[in-house]
C-alpha cells in the first residue's frame, strides 16, 4: 500500500492514494489544557497547567478507526478499533530491540521479525529474517517511475508512507505503530519537524544493510 501525505504535519494530514488521489485516511490532532482543580486559577502557573492532545484516525467516510492520546510527547492511551492499549509498550514486541549509536529498532507484537528500523534520516519497517524491507517512509521526496528520490530543495517534494499488507496486522494499527516509531524517531534524533529543516538531517548507513549486522539486545 502507499499513501501520500497531503501536508507537512503528519499529524495532521489527509492521506491520499497517489495513482488516483482518492482520499484514504484521514489524521487529526487536537490540544486539551487540563487544569488541576484543586488549584486556584489566578495563582497557577502555565507549567502546572499540563497540555494533552488527541490524534484521531479517519477512514474515507470520517469513521474514527484509531486514537492517540498524548501527554506532551509520550503516548499514554491507545485505541484500535475496540482495543483499548495503555502507553506505547502495548504496541512493540518487549523482548529485544536492536541497538546503535545511530540506528534504533524495536519490534512489532504482531511479528517477532518485524521491526520498526528508525535512524536520523530513515524509518523502515524491516523483516529481520528474510532483510527484506516491508515499509518505508519516504519524506521530502519525488515518484520517478517505481522509485522515490529526495526532491532538491526543501519543501518541494512529498511524504509518502509504504508498507505491505501482514494478515496479522490491520492497516490502522500500521498507521498507529508509524505515528509512535515516527514521533520517537524525530524525539531520540533531535530532529526539527518542519520541513523546511528536513535538509538539515545528517546521513547514515542505509537501513537495508542492518538487518544481518546489528545484534539484538534486552530492551
Amino acid at each position: 500500500m502507499l499513501l501520500k501525505f497531503s501536508k507537512s504535519d503528519i499529524l495532521n494530514s489527509p492521506l491520499v492514494f497517489p495513482e488516483t488521489g482518492a482520499l484514504g485516511y484521514t489524521i487529526l490532532t487536537r490540544s486539551h489544557f487540563i487544569r488541576d482543580s484543586g488549584k486556584d486559577s489566578d495563582t497557577e502557573s502555565e507549567d502546572e497547567i499540563g497540555e494533552t492532545r488527541r490524534t484521531t484516525i479517519h477512514n474515507k467516510l470520517g469513521e474514527v478507526i484509531a486514537e492517540i492520546g498524548w501527554k506532551g510527547k509520550q503516548p499514554i492511551e491507545i485505541v484500535i478499533s475496540k482495543e483499548k492499549i495503555i502507553g506505547a509498550k502495548g504496541m512493540f514486541g518487549c523482548s529485544s530491540a536492536i541497538l546503535s549509536r545511530n540506528v534504533l529498532g524495536i519490534p512489532t507484537r504482531f511479528d517477532t521479525e518485524y521491526f520498526w528500523m528508525a535512524a536520523p534520516d530513515a524509518l523502515t519497517l524491516l523483516d529481520y529474517d528474510s532483510n527484506q524491507t516491508k515499509g518505508a517512509f519516504h519524506t521530502n521526496s519525488m515518484r520517478v517511475g517505481e522509485r522515490f528520490i529526495t526532491a532538491p530543495i526543501p519543501g518541494l517534494g512529498h511524504d509518502y508512507l509504504e508498507f505491505e499488507t501482514h494478515p496479522l496486522a490491520s492497516t490502522e494499527e500500521l498507521l498507529v505503530s508509524f505515528i509512535l516509531m515516527e514521533v520517537l524517531r524525530r524525539s531520540r534524533f533531535n530532529l526539527h519537524t518542519d520541513s523546511s529543516d528536513r535538509s538539515k538531517l545528517w546521513r547514515s548507513t542505509p537501513l537495508a544493510n542492518w538487518g544481518r549486522r546489528l545484534r539484538r539486545r534486552s530492551i
